[in-house]
């Protein structure tokens, strides 16, 4: 078990022993307390991963890590044992030569990847948590490398169905065309797929707007040999600060009602939670903004450039209890997260194990107030 390995390793490099809770006595979460006083930096990671999918896709077995080339490949390699391993390092460090006042709170949650009811979301509602900043040590980059951006806020989601009406019947009888549900649904996703109904929208940070993802799941029909009633399609939007559900609800149907398809086609949310994710609040925290542009000068080695994370992440669940957070500020990165030979380079993990000790330093020694 990920907690077990954990708590061996922080034993080991002589960390406190962590509180364990849990929803579910199968699924723990930990929390390190290093330090004592104000203020309280919170670094956040979570221990599950997406499943390996495709193990013929792997180059080598996705459950022990494997160096290849120049890259070190594994299921979670990027997302994300590697920030795991860092902060520990780099809280051994903070914990054997501390600051003079200020907290440090680690956070490993049980599962982001799966919606973080049993995770984050659940540590805050508890009541177990509480910080003056937060960063999310999750992947910093969106291609090959490593913290190509300072990301200060992030995407949510909004996920609704789009359920296309129809005669049904035997493919053998003559179904009028138009009258299948088929027809409805090619037409309404059709209209979706050529359509831009949020072009007008975009993050003030650096430009990133939303994403219309259309049939990510479709469902419908119970034998090839007969027209089904209805047929059904998930429809994806990854959204920025500031909109709503109803908005992309509004706006999907829009596109569809003039499709002419009038009522035969209707577009519900999904069930809760996956309805909406909300894409939190960019990070404005004098403190924390500033200790994240100071290390990452001196440990990245280049002047950052502020972005907006295009996955989400915990950052969500910090944000709504009201800690000002960095949704992402770790090794690896999203082009290689969540798909067969999953890796990252080894010196990342050199440059996260100082990079972190270095915000953490930097955040605690730093006299600059919280924006109000």
């Amino acid at each position: 078990m990920v907690t077990q390995i954990i708590c061996e390793e922080a034993a080991r490099l002589g960390l406190p022993e962590p509180q364990s809770h849990a929803r579910v006595s199968h699924r723990p979460n930990l929390i390190f307390t290093i330090g004592s006083g104000t203020p309280n930096l919170m670094l956040a990671a979570h221990m599950d991963t997406v499943p390996p999918g495709n193990l013929a896709a792997w180059s080598s077995d996705p459950y022990v890590l494997t160096h290849e080339g120049n890259r070190l490949v594994g299921l979670g390699s990027a997302d994300m044992k590697a920030a795991i391993a860092a902060m520990l390092f780099a809280a051994a460090r903070i914990h054997k030569h501390p600051e003079p006042q200020g907290t440090l709170t680690l956070v490993f949650s049980a599962d982001e990847e799966a919606g973080s009811a049993e995770g984050m979301e659940w540590l805050l509602k508890q009541g177990l948590l509480k910080a003056d900043g937060a960063a999310m040590t999750e992947p910093a980059g969106l291609g090959a490398q490593s913290w190509q951006r300072l990301f200060v806020a992030q995407r949510g989601h909004c996920v609704c169905w789009l359920t296309a009406q129809g005669k049904p019947g035997h493919s053998g009888d003559h179904v009028p065309r138009k009258e299948r549900a088929s027809y409805a649904f090619a037409k309404a996703l059709n209209a979706l797929v050529e359509a831009d109904p949020f072009a007008d929208w975009a993050h003030p940070v650096d430009g990133t707007k939303p994403t219309l993802n259309v049939a990510t799941m479709v469902q419908g029909g119970m034998v090839p040999f007969a027209h089904p009633s209805t047929l059904k399609a998930c429809i994806e939007v990854r959204v920025i600060e500031g909109m709503t559900e109803q908005l992309v609800l509004d706006r999907l149907r829009r596109v569809v009602s003039a499709s002419g398809l009038g009522a035969r086609v209707t577009i519900e949310p999904a069930d809760a939670p996956l309805n909406w994710i909300s894409p939190g609040t960019e990070a404005k925290d004098l403190r924390l903004l500033e200790a994240a542009k100071t290390a990452w000068r001196e440990v990245v080695g280049s002047e950052p450039v502020l972005g907006v994370m295009t996955g989400g992440t915990d950052a969500t669940n910090t944000n709504a209890a009201g800690i000002p957070t960095l949704p992402a500020f770790g090794p690896g990165s999203l082009g290689v997260a969540h798909q067969p030979n999953e890796s990252l380079p080894p010196e990342d993990l050199s440059i996260a194990i100082n990079l972190f000790e270095m915000f953490v330093r930097q955040y605690h020694s730093l006299p600059i107030p919280s924006a109000s």
